[in-house]
């Protein structure tokens, strides 16, 4: 059976300052939400780290933490290099001034070896990327395994921890967007993947996320903008379609669907859909079930769906 992951992200620009400031709050906030022991457990290792993700045979002690800072840097347009450093304090420290120049993309995980001393048993991994041709704007995210929100016994736990980490971040950042859903590559919204013609670049749609919705999800963030557009925090509660519509602290909305993510399916699609239309390009909700891609509750952005 396919393993399906869950992907937490945010678009910011520079309206909240440079955007490795913004890259290193995601990475700050979300570690010591999420994974604070770990981290804790971790400080107090050099930066210098021989850990090699692309590297053959074992990597470490079996069962024993890691935490890895990986940045790629690509200089004149040449093939990206990456540099690792542990995620200690001297590696906090490394990373900080690696931001002040905004690499490629930056990653950091925290996992445990495996049984055969791989890397493996990720308990987080978030990255950080600037949008590709249009300066000043940048993708957040971090992944966690679906399973982990759908357990019977602990997901709505888990939930509740994912839940208060993107709230705590997204209330720093002034995120444009912001959303919880499955996994799709290089930060792709389920509206982007199955929508046609240009409404399915998310390097297009990343910039203009201050007027329009990328899609809408389990979690969506709206920009203040979006919100004025849907008539405010009053006039999409109003709506019925979400359990949770809460104002951000440096503006914009909260809007969560339902208040267990496994009770979001096409039905509870459909409300939210409805009560964000005026912030979505044209079609009306349709579910898609393509074998080896995630469940997808969609807007299919062309007028001959309707």
């Amino acid at each position: 059976m396919m393993q399906l992951w869950l992907e937490a992200q945010l678009n910011v620009d520079t309206s909240r300052g440079p955007l490795g400031d913004a890259a290193y709050v995601w990475f700050d906030t979300l570690t010591r939400a999420l994974t604070p022991a770990e981290r804790a457990e971790l400080a107090g290792l050099p930066a210098a780290t021989r850990i090699n993700p692309l590297a053959e045979g074992p990597q470490g002690e079996p069962g024993k933490l890691y935490g890895l800072i990986e940045v790629d840097r690509s200089i004149g347009g040449g093939y990206p290099t990456t540099e690792r450093r542990h995620l200690s304090d001297e590696g906090w420290e490394w990373l900080r001034g690696e931001l002040a120049d905004l690499p490629k993309n930056v990653t950091v995980w925290i996992g445990r070896f495996t049984g055969n001393g791989f890397l493996g048993g990720r308990l987080m991994v978030a990255k950080a990327w600037p949008v590709r041709n249009t300066p000043g704007w940048l993708v957040l995210d971090a992944q966690v395994v679906a399973d982990q929100f759908t357990d019977p016994g602990s997901g709505r736990a888990e939930q509740q921890r994912w839940l208060g980490a993107i709230r705590q971040a997204a209330d720093r950042l002034n995120p444009s967007f912001g959303q919880i859903d499955y996994w799709r590559d290089k930060g792709t919204t389920a509206l982007e993947r199955w929508s046609t013609g240009l409404a399915r670049d998310a390097q297009l749609a990343i910039p203009q996320t201050r007027e329009r919705l990328r899609g809408y999800s389990w979690l969506t963030i709206a920009s203040q903008e979006v919100a004025e557009k849907l008539g405010g925090a009053a006039a999409v509660a109003a709506t019925g379609a979400f359990a949770e519509v809460e104002p951000l602290t440096e503006g914009g909305l909260w809007l969560l669907a339902t208040e267990d993510f496994a009770d979001y399916g096409m039905k509870a699609a459909e409300s939210v859909f409805h009560a964000v239309a005026p912030a979505l390009p044209p079609g009306m909700p349709r579910q898609r079930d393509n074998y080896g891609e995630p469940p997808t509750f969609v807007v299919i952005a062309d007028p001959s769906d309707r």
